[in-house]
């Protein structure tokens, strides 16, 4: 493992290392160097000299860099060193390619992995060209660029399909918003536990690992919290350079992020507070990328339990911030009671009532719309009159106060 850093920057082989290992790779090197990067190896001549070195020694088969590598830098270090080369966007691809279960999330790892394979290509023309041989797999200078028009063709095809795929998934997101059940999407750093949640929050057996990227695509359950229904999505979690290309082929996955009522962001609050911190800047730096502005945000502190008692007030107050922060343990289900009241005091989209609806106005197609999506606190009959005390979607509760115009009454906030 390689990582070139820029003065005043820290080593991140600590993850990149997660990242090997969920791979299945075993790591028997280790190179950091401080420096600007070179324009033909990325590392110095120096480094690069060692790095040949401890491949002859411990027949190294694949170098990996967490630096992104440019494709004449690839290349370059690949001839030198005469084995495979790849970067941190690489090797991600790969851990996708492993979790992939769904159609779209395998198109998007497809198009992510064209999308980076196109400049390659467009270099492996130029370098037929010249009459150098472009990597380990030489090719012609006709061949060559055949290769790049059939990947520019490939990912036309994979944005078309993606694009139909993405068309369903608004024509499905506008008709719950008129359903008028809210969202809340959970996010954050992966392997922060997420999943762990959604199976406490919705009862769905979902896939749990210490893995890296279990999750790629996006699971929505319909559930009850406070009482009030709403739909909990489970989706792909955020790290460190999150390489601009997987955020745009992942844009339709990403979409139910950026569209839902209250995010959950998970952070794992077990690690030593500045890792906390980064952790929760890279997610809230993500979530901007992808397009989030005005969606209320609660900070989920999980793994609680592994947490000692007399740090946790200090890790809620330090990581808190200006966001509705609450510590879990999603594992035990520890603090899941505080959780449910910060998100029905936090999420949108639910008006509580009190109306007083004449008999003759009330029928059972209202009282099953208010069980299916709302939540019934009491109701209570008279000789004229049904009084309900409730909390519905907005067009529900219009629709209640139409009804109830007609002789009633109808007090809004009241529960």
């Amino acid at each position: 493992m390689i990582h070139r850093y820029l003065p005043g920057e820290e080593s991140n082989l600590e993850e990149l290392k997660e990242l090997c290992e969920t791979v299945g790779y075993k790591v028997v090197y280790e190179v950091e160097q401080e420096r600007y990067p070179h324009p033909q190896y990325n590392i110095g001549a120096g480094k690069l000299e060692e790095l040949k070195d401890a491949v002859r020694r411990l027949g190294i088969r694949k170098v990996i860099f967490e630096n992104e590598l440019k494709p004449v830098q690839e290349y370059n270090l690949a001839k030198e060193l005469n084995l495979e080369v790849v970067d941190r966007t690489r090797l991600i691809l790969e851990i996708f390619t492993l979790h992939a279960s769904s159609l779209e999330a395998r198109l998007q790892i497809r198009l992510a992995g064209l999308r980076y394979e196109l400049p390659r290509a467009k270099e492996r023309v130029r370098l037929a060209k010249r009459g150098e041989q472009p990597g380990f797999h030489g090719l012609g200078a006709y061949e060559a660029n055949v290769y790049y028009e059939e990947i520019s063709r490939r990912i036309q095809k994979i944005q078309e399909r993606l694009g139909r795929i993405m068309e369903r998934k608004r024509q499905e997101l506008q008709r719950r918003k008129r359903q008028g059940v809210p969202t809340i999407a959970l996010t954050g750093y992966t392997n922060s536990g997420k999943s762990t949640l959604f199976r406490r929050l919705t009862g769905y057996p979902a896939e749990v690992s210490s893995q890296l990227f279990t999750t790629l695509s996006t699971k929505r359950r319909l559930t009850r919290i406070g009482g009030k229904p709403c739909f909990v999505s489970d989706t792909v979690g955020f790290i460190k350079n999150v390489p601009a290309l997987l955020i745009s082929a992942f844009h339709s996955t990403l979409m139910e992020v950026a569209e839902a009522d209250l995010i959950l962001l998970l952070v794992d609050s077990s690690l030593p507070l500045p890792e906390i911190k980064t952790r929760l800047g890279v997610s809230l730096s993500t979530l901007r990328q992808i397009g989030v502005l005005n969606v209320p945000i609660v900070l989920v502190l999980n793994k609680m339990d592994l947490v000692p008692v007399d740090r946790r007030e200090e890790i809620i107050s330090a990581a808190g911030g200006l966001l509705p922060t609450v510590m879990i343990s999603a594992k035990r289900g520890e603090n899941l009671d505080a959780l449910e009241k910060l998100i029905d005091a936090t999420l949108r989209g639910f008006i509580t009532f009190k109306a007083r609806i004449p008999l003759s106005q009330i029928t059972p197609t209202i009282f099953s719309q208010l069980h299916d999506n709302g939540r019934v606190d009491s109701v209570t009959y008279t000789e004229e009159f049904v009084e309900i005390k409730a909390a519905a979607p907005p067009q529900l509760a219009e629709k209640i106060r139409t009804i109830a115009w007609n002789g009633g009454s109808f007090l809004m906030g009241e529960n």
